[in-house]
C-alpha cells in the first residue's frame, strides 16, 4: 500500500492543519493509503484538534519547527513514504532541502494555503522570505494551491507549472448535525446577531469590523459573537470594551455558534480560501465579506451568495451593512456543497498522488 507522510509544525485549530489532517483521516479510514503524520511541536490537549486513531502521529517535540530538520530526516528514511506533502513556509523549505541535498527519494509536494506573496516586498526580512518560498515551490515536485486565484497570483512568481488548485476539505460527515448542536454557553439576543469566527490576528480584520460597528451604535439593535482566540485577543477586549462583543475564543464545534448569525462577516486583510467563509456559504447565511486575495471573491462567485467590500476600507464595509437585505437561511445547491466535502478534496489528492508515483 502506498504510503504518505505529511508534516505540519502544529495540529492546532489553524485551516491548514484541520485540512490535512481531515484529508489524512478520511484516507486512511477508507484503507486507501498509509500516513504517517509528523508534527514538529505538541501543543496542549485542549489546543489540539482530534485526529483519526488510523493516522500514524509523530511528535518531534521542538520548540521551534526549524531546529527538527534531522529528526524529520531520521523518520523519513525509517518509513520511506512515497509522498511527503507539507504546508506552511517553514515545513515547505525543509522538506525541499532535504530533497535538493539528495538526503530523500520521496516526491515532495508543497501546499500554500495563504497570500503570503503580499508580503514579499515590505522590507529585506520579507524580501529574504519571498526569496526562499519562491525557490521551494520551484523544486517541488507538485504545488498545491488552495484556491485559483492563489495558484494564479503564485504564477505569476514561480516558474514550476506543475500546479494544481484543490479546496479545503470543509464539508464533513456530520457537518450539519453539528451546526444544530445546541448552544449552552451563548444566548441568542434579541437582536441581529453578527458572527465571525477566525483567529484573532490583525490579518483577519476584525479592527476593520468593530470600528464600523460603531456608526450604527444606537441606530440599530445588533450584537457581535466571535469565535476563535488569539495574539489580539487582549488588545480587542480592552479596545472594544464599550461595543456589544462577545468572545468565545476556540471550541471543538464552532459551526454551532456561525449557525445563530443573522450576518456572518469576513473581513480579512489577506487569505488563502476562507474555511469558515465556505461554512457559512453552505448554511445559506447572509454574508458580508472582503474581497481580499486570495479566494474569498472566489467562494462568493461559487456559490451566488453574499456582498464584497473593498478590503481594509471601513466606509465600504458600513455602506455593504447598510444595504445588506436579511433572509433567512437560503437553500444551497448540493453539488456546491459537494466541491468541499471531505470524500471529494480527498479524492482530489489520492489522484494526485496516484499520478506522482
Amino acid at each position: 500500500m502506498k504510503r504518505l507522510l505529511i508534516f505540519l509544525p502544529t495540529i492546532g485549530y489553524g485551516g491548514a492543519e484541520m485540512s490535512l489532517t481531515r484529508i489524512a483521516g478520511y484516507l486512511s479510514e477508507q484503507n486507501k493509503i498509509n500516513i504517517d503524520l509528523v508534527v514538529a511541536k505538541k501543543l496542549d490537549k485542549s489546543d489540539e484538534i482530534k485526529i483519526s486513531n488510523e493516522i500514524n502521529i509523530t511528535y518531534l517535540n521542538s520548540k521551534k519547527t526549524i531546529f527538527s530538520l534531522f529528526k524529520l530526516l531520521k523518520i523519513i528514511r525509517n518509513s520511506k513514504p512515497d509522498v511527503i506533502l507539507s504546508t506552511l513556509p517553514t515545513p515547505n523549505l525543509m522538506v525541499i532541502i532535504l530533497k535538493q541535498l539528495k538526503l530523500i527519494n520521496s516526491k515532495v509536494v508543497l501546499r500554500e494555503a495563504n497570500s503570503n506573496y503580499l508580503n514579499w516586498q515590505n522590507g529585506l526580512l520579507n524580501k529574504i522570505k519571498g526569496q526562499i518560498a519562491i525557490f521551494a515551490f520551484n523544486k517541488s515536485d507538485t504545488n498545491i494551491f488552495i484556491s485559483q486565484e492563489l495558484q494564479t497570483n503564485l504564477e505569476k512568481l514561480i516558474s514550476n507549472r506543475r500546479n494544481i488548485t484543490i479546496y479545503n476539505p470543509v464539508l464533513v460527515d456530520n457537518f450539519f448535525e453539528k451546526s444544530l448542536e445546541e448552544v449552552l454557553d451563548f444566548k441568542k439576543p434579541n437582536s441581529e446577531l453578527w458572527v465571525t469566527t477566525s483567529r484573532l490576528e490583525h490579518q483577519k480584520g476584525l479592527d476593520l469590523l468593530f470600528e464600523a460597528a460603531y456608526k450604527f451604535l444606537g441606530k440599530r439593535k445588533f450584537s457581535i459573537l466571535v469565535v476563535g482566540d488569539g495574539s489580539q485577543e487582549l488588545h480587542y477586549k480592552k479596545m472594544y470594551s464599550d461595543l456589544p462583543i462577545t468572545f468565545i475564543g476556540n471550541t471543538q464545534n464552532p459551526i454551532k455558534y456561525l449557525n445563530l448569525a443573522d450576518i456572518f462577516f469576513f473581513p480579512s486583510r489577506r487569505e488563502g480560501l476562507g474555511n469558515s467563509l465556505i461554512e457559512a456559504q453552505i448554511l445559506g447565511k447572509n454574508i458580508i465579506s472582503s474581497d481580499c486575495p486570495s479566494g474569498p471573491k472566489e467562494i462568493v462567485d461559487v456559490f451566488n451568495n453574499g456582498m464584497l467590500f473593498e478590503s481594509e476600507n471601513i466606509d465600504k464595509l458600513i455602506e455593504a451593512i447598510n444595504n445588506i437585505e436579511l433572509t433567512d437561511n437560503k437553500n444551497v445547491n448540493k453539488e456546491i456543497i459537494n466541491k468541499f466535502s471531505t470524500e471529494t478534496i480527498s479524492s482530489e489528492y489520492y489522484s494526485l498522488i496516484n499520478k506522482l508515483i
